[in-house]
């Protein structure tokens, strides 16, 4: 299984919020039927815009968190707390955009901070921020998975 991370919440957030609504993605759909599983083909341009943002900013995150030495499992936590109600092709899409974000953000923090005095001094330095990132990182996945879980059709 690949390794799935917490942008995937933005992805259920805003497919979910898109449901509501009453989008299906679907052109000719019966507006009365609501999909089994919601997908980026279900966002509207705009929310398809956030959602990529969204991605950057989690691969931001996630990256600065693992060169201070935080790994929350985030990736295996948000996938159990999506799979349910996310399409896989979805879900394989935004996890390839992430991990590449991820990969360029992490190379560049170790360029530029990879002496360990660097190194040190940033973590320490960013040490309450981490924290508060770890936390909404924590709510963000609590909230996909209450999302999902009262998904009827799912």
């Amino acid at each position: 299984m690949k390794r799935i991370g917490p942008w995937l919440i933005a992805l259920i957030s805003l497919s979910l919020a898109g449901l509501a609504r009453g989008e299906s993605g679907t052109e000719g759909a019966n507006p009365g039927l609501v999909e089994v599983k919601v997908g980026i083909n279900t966002l509207s341009k705009a929310d398809r815009a956030t959602l990529w943002r969204r991605v950057d900013e989690y691969a931001t995150v996630d990256a600065v968190l693992e060169f201070c030495g935080r790994k929350l499992n985030l990736q295996r936590r948000t996938w159990a707390a999506v799979a349910p109600c996310v399409e896989v092709t979805s879900l394989r899409r935004v996890a390839a955009a992430f991990r590449s974000k991820k990969a360029g953000y992490l190379k560049g923090w170790e360029e530029t901070h990879g002496e360990p005095e660097k190194k040190t001094a940033l973590c320490e330095s960013m040490k309450p921020r981490l924290a508060e990132y770890s936390k909404i990182l924590d709510a963000h996945i609590e909230e996909a998975r209450t999302m999902c879980s009262v998904c009827i059709f799912c």
